[in-house]
């Protein structure tokens, strides 16, 4: 019985959570703020606007940066092992949302160890 609210506690721990951020935009700069949305939830969550980094290894699915340049502005986001690199105009009177795809996380290690038992047997097979 001790086991059911562990799992409970390790289940809330494990959600993805939105991550708020500011962007350490001069206060006399036009800002607005971008909207990252993920279309699951992803691990190792990282984004840098103009080469300024403002988020770092998050679990999520949400990104909101408020005091974002205006402009196009050069977004890198890193999310389960990829990276995607993209120019973005932030505009000062919405929100600029963008949806994004991500790969899966756990697909990557599986595919290589297989390839690798794969080649394993088909080289001995050959000799």
């Amino acid at each position: 019985m001790r086991v059911v609210p562990i799992l409970i506690a390790l289940l809330i721990t494990a959600c993805a959570k939105d991550v708020h951020v500011r962007y350490p935009a001069a206060p006399d700069d036009p800002t607005g703020t971008l909207v990252l949305l993920l279309s699951k939830p992803a691990s190792g969550v990282s984004v840098a606007i103009n080469g300024l980094l403002v988020v770092e290894d998050a679990h999520t699915q949400r990104v909101v940066i408020s005091g974002a340049p205006v402009g196009t502005e050069e977004v890198v986001m890193t999310a389960n092992g990829s990276d995607k690199a993209m120019r973005i105009w932030v505009g000062t009177e919405h929100a600029t949302t963008v949806p994004l795809g991500v790969p899966d996380s756990s697909g990557g290690f599986l595919k290589t160890l297989f390839g690798t038992v794969v080649s394993i047997v088909a080289y001995s097979l050959l000799r």
